[in-house]
C-alpha cells in the first residue's frame, strides 16, 4: 500500500527511498521558506540588482541579530541570480560578488577579499603589490552588477580612522562602478555606518527582526516541516511545538530551522519518522547532534 506523503513538498518524495545516511546528509543541505520580511528582503535586493546605473547608486544594509536568517536571504538570491556563463564555464556575465569584511579591516585586506570573490588567488606575498590597483581593474574588466559584503560589523575593530577610510572605500566602489552594495552585519553594523552621514543616507537599512508566537510563525514552521524527508506526519502545528521552538530558539530563524533538522534526524535514526516535542528537546539538548550507534559508547581522549 502507498504511504499518504500529502504532508512532504512533493520534491522530497523520492527522498524516502534513500538510505538512512543519505536522507540525513540530505537534511543538512540549504532550504528556503518563502515568509514575509525575507521575502521583502529578496525584493529589494532585485530592485537594486536591476537599477540603472547612476551617479549615485542606492545600497542597502541588512542587519539583524546572528542565526536571523541573513545568509539564508543572500543564499537564496544568489540561487536565484547566478552568473551567466559560457559552455567553458567562463563568467560572462557576473551578477553578484560576494565577499566578508575582514576581521581586522583594512583596505588591502578589503581589495585581497574582492579579488578572491572575483574568483582569482590574491597574491600571498603582497609586498610591493598594490592590492587596490588589482582589485578596481579587476573589478573594471568584469563588473558585477552588485556587490554583497557579509560581517560589516567587523568595522567596528578598526579604529574610527580606520572604519571611516573603509567606508569611504565602498563609498568609492559603489560610485566608480556605478554598482549597488548590499551589506550584512549585526545590529552593530547600524551604529559602524552611521559614524558617516552620507554612507547612513546611502545605506537604506532593513532589519530582521526576532520572530514571534505568531500564525506566521506557526506557516514558517510547518512548511519547513514540508521539507523534510519524514515517513510520517509530524504535529508541528502544535501549541506545546510552537511555544517550545519560541522558547529554545528565543526566535531566531537559524536556531528554529537547526532545531527541526536535528530533530529529524534523530527522528530517523530512532525510526519513529516525525518530529515530536520530545525529539526537540532531545535535541536542543544535544546541541549538534552526533550520533552513536546502539551499543557503542563515545571514545574518551
Amino acid at each position: 500500500m502507498t504511504p499518504n506523503l500529502d504532508h512532504l513538498h512533493t520534491g522530497v518524495w523520492s527522498f524516502l527511498e534513500d538510505s538512512t545516511e543519505e536522507r540525513v546528509t540530505r537534511l543538512y543541505s540549504p532550504k528556503w521558506v518563502a515568509y514575509a520580511r525575507g521575502n521583502e528582503a529578496l525584493a529589494r535586493m532585485g530592485h537594486l540588482l536591476n537599477h540603472p546605473p547612476s551617479g549615485r547608486m542606492p545600497c542597502m544594509l541588512l542587519h539583524g541579530d546572528s542565526n536571523i536568517g541573513k545568509n539564508m536571504i543572500v543564499e537564496k538570491f544568489l540561487r536565484d541570480n547566478p552568473n551567466v556563463c559560457n559552455d567553458l564555464n567562463e563568467v560572462e556575465v557576473r551578477r553578484g560578488v560576494h565577499l566578508q569584511m575582514p576581521a581586522k579591516p583594512s583596505d588591502d585586506k578589503l581589495y585581497a577579499q574582492i579579488v578572491e570573490g572575483l574568483g582569482i588567488q590574491a597574491p600571498i606575498n603582497r609586498r610591493g603589490v598594490d592590492m587596490e590597483l588589482l582589485g578596481l581593474r579587476l573589478l573594471h574588466r568584469q563588473p558585477p552588477k552588485m556587490m554583497i559584503i557579509d560581517e560589516v560589523h567587523h568595522l567596528l575593530a578598526g579604529t574610527v580612522r580606520e572604519q571611516r577610510q573603509l567606508l569611504n572605500q565602498l563609498k568609492f566602489i559603489s560610485n566608480e562602478l556605478r554598482i549597488p552594495i548590499v551589506a550584512l552585519g549585526t545590529n552593530e553594523a547600524l551604529y559602524a555606518m552611521q559614524t558617516d552621514p552620507q554612507i547612513a543616507s546611502r545605506f537604506e537599512p532593513f532589519a530582521l527582526p526576532k520572530w514571534r508566537e505568531s500564525n506566521e510563525f506557526r506557516a514558517f514552521v510547518v512548511s519547513f516541516g514540508r521539507l523534510l524527508p519524514l515517513e510520517k506526519p509530524s504535529p508541528l502545528a502544535d501549541k506545546d511545538i510552537i511555544q517550545k521552538l519560541m522558547s529554545l530558539s528565543a526566535g531566531l530563524t537559524g536556531k528554529v530551522t537547526t532545531l527541526l533538522v536535528q530533530a529529524a534526524e534523530l527522528a530517523i535514526r530512532q525510526k519513529t519518522e516525525c518530529i515530536t516535542l520530545d525529539l526537540i528537546e532531545q535535541a536542543a539538548a544535544s546541541g549538534i547532534y552526533k550520533y552513536l550507534p546502539v551499543g557503542l559508547e563515545a571514545e574518551s581522549f
